[in-house]
């Protein structure tokens, strides 16, 4: 894998002296992004990047005791003229993932820090939009995440936070290809990263943050004597998001 799993995160889930929150607690959010998509083929020229949006929904529960789960799916789609710049057919890229997850969250008066662990499925998909042929990339594998909050001001019903989440998974790989009746396996590495700011007033919450999410696959394993090529994708952009909290 080119991608390293940091062992820095392991290292932020040593245990904490944790404080009972005073009641359930759920979130809801969705977030909207922009920013830019680039894909590289591992022993090719076919690299490119460009102009690239994002979504998100996501919604979570814990318990008193700290105790829950929860699900976020994410979308992005690259504009129509990837590899252009290389010489090759205009194509555009779309990944969906799923996430879900059991939860715990550590709380200490103003820190507080969701530890998940789940189940995450991507798809990742490109189209020629000359032929409409396209190329996809399906994968499924556990992945780990922590999100460390610290709480700067409160007064009220008004909190301003300071938050990151960081996220490692691994997973099996399905290649398909259109033209291409083989199917190809392999595994892909993943890494999240998320570091932002929260404003709640009352039960609303609005939030900005930086957003990165990067996946790597591997060369697959041969199949009648072909293989297929790895390569490394990345998304970076701003993100919006706006949320309930109760």
């Amino acid at each position: 894998m080119r991608i390293l799993l940091p062992t820095l995160l392991l290292g932020l889930a040593a245990p904490l002296v944790a404080q009972e929150p005073e009641s359930p607690r759920f979130r809801i959010a969705a977030g909207l992004g922009g920013g830019y998509f680039d894909y590289d083929t591992d022993g090719s020229n076919l690299d490119g990047d460009t102009d690239a949006g994002f979504f998100r929904l996501q919604f979570e529960g814990t318990s008193k005791s700290g105790f829950g789960g929860g699900l976020r799916l994410e979308s992005y789609g690259s504009d129509d003229d990837l590899f252009v710049d290389q010489g090759f057919t205009a194509s555009e890229a779309s990944n969906g993932a799923l996430f879900a997850h059991f939860t715990y969250r550590f709380e200490q008066h103003r820190f507080a820090m969701p530890v998940r662990i789940g189940l995450m499925l991507n798809g990742l998909t490109l189209e020629e939009q000359t032929t409409g042929n396209e190329s996809t990339y399906g994968s499924a594998g556990p992945y780990f995440e922590l999100a460390p909050e610290i709480t700067v001001a409160r007064r009220g019903a008004v909190r301003w936070s300071f938050y990151g989440e960081f996220g490692v998974g691994v997973g099996g790989t399905r290649a398909e290809f259109d033209g291409d009746n083989n199917e190809y396996d392999s595994a892909t590495a993943f890494l999240g990263l998320e570091l932002g700011t929260r404003l709640q007033l009352s039960a609303f919450e609005i939030g900005i943050a930086y957003l990165g999410r990067w996946q790597s696959m591997d060369e697959s394993d041969p199949e009648n004597g072909l293989v297929a090529l790895g390569y490394d994708a990345q998304f970076q952009g701003l993100l919006i998001t706006l949320g309930v909290v109760f």
